[in-house]
This record gives C-alpha cells, structure tokens and sequence, in this order.
C-alpha cells in the first residue's frame, strides 16, 4: 500500500518468532536449503527485479552482494507497486517480466496466474516474523518472502500535545482545542477516505472485512455494512461533522501539515518516521492508537510486503535463491539502514537497536493489536467500494447506506470474479 519505513519494539516480540538468522555460509541462510527435484539447468546470466524507485538504490547496492557471490548480474528496475500486477500480465508473457517482483502480499497475484510457488526449506520460513510468511501464501503454497513488515500508529507533537492520548475522547479534545481551519492548524488530522486507515476504528468496534473461522475466511460473508462497521464509520463521520478534519485531506497535505508544526496527532505508518523525525526532532513522540468508548482498541492491518517469484521466470531455483539472499539478516539489516523499513526477520526484531528506540514504542504497541490482511485474492474487490463509501461518509453521506451500497457491490464483484 504505502510508502515506507519500519520499527519494532520489545512489545511486539512475543508475536514473532524468535530465531537468529545466521549468515549465508550456515545452514539456514543458504541457498543449497532450496528444495528442487528439477534436473539441473544452465546457470543465467541475469535475473531482473521489480522494485519502486525509492528503494531501487538500497536494492542495488545489496544485489550486488549476490552477484559476487554467485555470478549472476542482477537488473533492477524501477516500478512503482500499484502498477506491477497489470503489467505482469503483459510483461510476463512476452518475456519482459521480472523473476521477482515487490508486492504486498498475494491479493490477485495467484489467482491471476502471475505468481509460481517457491520450494524453500521450512528453516528458512522459520527465521521470519510471525505472519509475515503467511501473508504472502494462498492455500498453503508460499509465492514469496518477505522483507518488511508494518502498521500504523500515532504520530504526535510534544511541543503541542505533550502527553499522547490515551483514549479517543482525549483526542477529540485536543482536535476541539488545536483545530484552526482558516490558520490550517488541527488537532488531528489523517486520510480517512482511505479504507486502510479507516477499517481499524472500525474493526476496533467488532468489524471485519469477511467472516473467519479457524484460519479460514468466508468470502460470501462481507461484514463492512454490520452495526460494528457502522458505529465507527459514524464515529468518523462526527470529526468531519465537529470541523476537526476537512473533507478531501490526503496523507501528503496531513504530513505536510504536521511537519509544519500545524498538527497535533496525525494516524501514519512506519515509513513516515524518517521524514518525521527530521521535520520536529525531539518534539516527535509515538503511541498506539487510542482506546475507543468500548473499551477496546483500533485494530490495524499488519502489512507484509516482499519477493514474489513470478510465474514467468524461467530459472524459478536462481530467482528464489536470489529471494532468500534479499531477505537474510545481511541483507535486511543493510535495507534498514537505506530505507527505514522494519524487517520481517525475528532475529533482527529482536535486537536491542529496535528494543531501546523510544519512537519504537507506539508502532511495537499497536504491532500488537494488528492483524494480517485476509489472504483470499476477494480482498481486492473491497478497495476501491470502500474508498468510495468512506469519500460519501466523511462528506456527510449516511453512513448506514453508504456501507450497504459498498457492500453489495463488493459481492457482485466477487460472485463475478472470485468463485
């Protein structure tokens, strides 16, 4: 979904799987761990990667690692994620397509026909964090690894709220004493329009996005226009209706904004933290998101995103093996260091640099209420009816019947496209 940079705290470690992952030359680590009855084939000369532009240069620089190491030349090419999947389908066939490519997690990419599985030792799956793998498997078959996880959290300004909120009525009061719309000055700003921020306030209340039973989730069975999903899209809506947010905010005019100094609180994720932590300094603080009037909490996604194995790549044993070199300790302690971005490896999880960073604290909180996406490729038919949902809540649209519209036109998509 989003762009990136990542943390973890000592709060969250008793989700991840504690294994220190040792260098390549061990075991675990290796490339001679790939499960392959194939016979042997000729060694390529190059594999090709799909990775955004922000990241290409720590991807680089890391590739380069692998070629000294094996011989093979990687190419790494720029691509933003949101238009991957479309041109994979026409990449791929013609030749064009990367052997690995960077998503966030399986969605369509199965059902489409646009990824292969991977044949990886159960050591290796074992080093990463608790989920992670799973996000990026369907039916039991793993079509990538992953490099980093994520979720959201509140951001806050000292110097304007000194102590974080605990609950969403302190919030509202700071929105009620900051907010200065004529001055661009606000208490609490964040995208609401957008269904990854928005779903947590409403799972938060009891919503989920498809019914779940013992791991596995019932497509028929939407739940987005529930009585749990419509008390926190009403409560959303009341910000909007208090003057507290404007209607059409965007994540890049709320970060802008609270970079100013012109925002209390702001809902952002990890890969933010950089950029927010050059803007205020030491007036920068985190902190889980606040308790609700329930007595629970926002429950946030757990993001995954990593190496899809495409299913057009022609030496699928090189391409993983240059996978698992992508997401080793090295590799993903050397792409912390460029990007930001939190690993998905227990073994770095669990080192005191991510267990003693204060800023650490509200992200390994919140970690800790997250849950993963639902791994059923019907997930991408919810966006784009939620988006829109949301867009008519927060313009003071009735929220029952935006729900309810959204809702059956998701069903109508998955009757049509996901059974």
């Amino acid at each position: 979904m989003k762009k990136n940079v990542v943390i973890l705290f000592s709060l969250i470690l008793t989700m991840f799987l504690v294994a220190c992952g040792p260098d390549r030359e061990t075991n675990s680590d290796s490339s001679q761990d790939v499960e392959s009855n194939s016979e042997e084939t000729e060694k390529p000369e190059e594999l090709m990667v799909w990775i955004p532009e922000d990241q290409s240069s720590a991807v680089e620089e890391i590739t380069n690692g692998f070629t000294e190491e094996t011989g093979i030349k990687v190419e790494v090419v720029p691509f933003a994620m949101d238009e991957q999947e479309e041109a994979m389908s026409l990449d791929g066939p013609s030749g064009n397509g990367p052997d690995l490519f960077y998503q966030p997690g399986i969605g369509n990419l199965s059902l489409k026909g646009l990824v292969q599985s991977m044949e990886i030792d159960q050591k290796i799956l074992d080093t990463y964090s608790e989920g992670s793998v799973e996000a990026l498997s369907y039916e039991g078959d793993v079509y990538g690894l992953p490099a980093v996880v994520e979720s959201l959290a509140l951001y806050y300004n000292k110097e304007l709220v000194p102590e974080a909120p605990e609950t969403m009525a302190e919030l509202e009061a700071i929105a009620e004493k900051l907010t200065d719309v004529p001055n661009d000055e606000y208490g609490f700003l964040y995208p609401a329009a957008d269904f990854y921020f928005s779903f947590p306030f409403m799972a938060g209340y009891g919503a989920n996005i498809f019914s779940e039973e013992n791991g596995v989730f019932d497509i028929n069975d939407v739940g987005l226009a529930s009585e749990e999903a419509i008390e926190g899209a009403t409560m959303v809506q009341n910000w909007f209706d208090n003057g507290y947010i404007p209607t059409g905010i965007t994540m890049d005019v709320t970060s802008g904004l609270f970079n100013q100094g012109k925002v209390g609180a702001i809902v952002n994720g990890p890969w933010a933290l950089t950029e927010h932590k050059e803007a205020l300094g030491d007036n920068l603080g985190t902190a889980p998101l606040p308790q609700l009037d329930n007595g629970e909490y926002p429950i946030t996604f757990l993001g995954t995103k990593g190496w899809m194995l495409s299913a057009y790549s022609e030496y699928p044993e090189e391409a993983t093996e240059l996978a698992i070199y992508l997401t080793n300790e090295d590799s993903l302690n050397q792409y912390y260091e460029e990007t930001g971005e939190m690993p998905a490896k227990s073994s770095i999880l669990s080192s005191d640099e991510f267990q003693n960073d204060p800023l650490l604290t509200g992200f390994g909180t919140q970690l800790e209420r997250a849950k993963p996406f639902p791994p059923v490729p019907a997930l991408s038919a919810v966006w784009d009816p939620m988006a829109d949902a949301l867009t008519f809540i927060t313009e003071g649209e009735d929220a029952e019947e935006s729900l309810t519209n959204a809702t059956e036109t998701i069903k109508q998509d998955i009757e049509l496209n996901y059974k």
